[in-house]
Parts: C-alpha cells; structure tokens; sequence
C-alpha cells in the first residue's frame, strides 16, 4: 500500500510540474510569442495524457526523464527571449 501511495504521490508532483511548464507556455501564446501549435506546447500536452495513464516507477521515470528535458528546453528558449523561469522540483530516487 504504501509504494501505492508513493507512486501516486510522485505522480501527481510530475502532473504538478507539467501544469506548471503549461503555464509558462500559455502565457507566451497570450504574448504572441508562440501559438498552440508550437512543438514545445504539444509536447508537454501530450506528456501530460501520458502521465495520466501511468502505473509503474519505470513508466515515471522515463516521464520525469522527458519532463525534465523540456524544462530544459524551455527555459533555454525563454531565456533567448529575455523571460525568466524557475527551476522545478522532479521526483527523484524513483524505485525501479
């Protein structure tokens, strides 16, 4: 029960930080910075319905693993255009 609740728990931290990278994309849509179509949007909306479906630490892991690489991604192409961003915390020492 407990590695249950532990999976749910880092679950939902990896949905948190998604909605979050969401965010940061829907305010440069409102910008006109980007529009819905951007790859990076589409990325973190489909990794978002991913996340949804998971069931195993092994299926978090490579989630949190491409989560983190947009975040990345993301912040080195915000910074290009001179925006700011805040480093997330990820779901580390994933049981395998």
């Amino acid at each position: 029960m407990a590695k249950d609740q532990a999976l749910f728990l880092a679950k939902q931290s990896l949905y948190e930080n998604l909605e979050t990278l969401q965010t940061s994309l829907m305010r440069c849509v409102e910008e006109g910075m980007i529009d819905l179509d951007d790859d990076y949007y589409n990325e973190v909306l489909g990794l978002i319905q991913d996340s949804e479906t998971l069931k195993t630490w092994g299926e978090l892991a490579e989630a949190v693993a491409r989560g983190k690489a947009l975040e990345t991604d993301i912040a080195a192409w915000l910074s290009r255009h001179g925006k700011t961003t805040v480093s997330l915390s990820w779901p580390t020492n994933l049981p395998k």
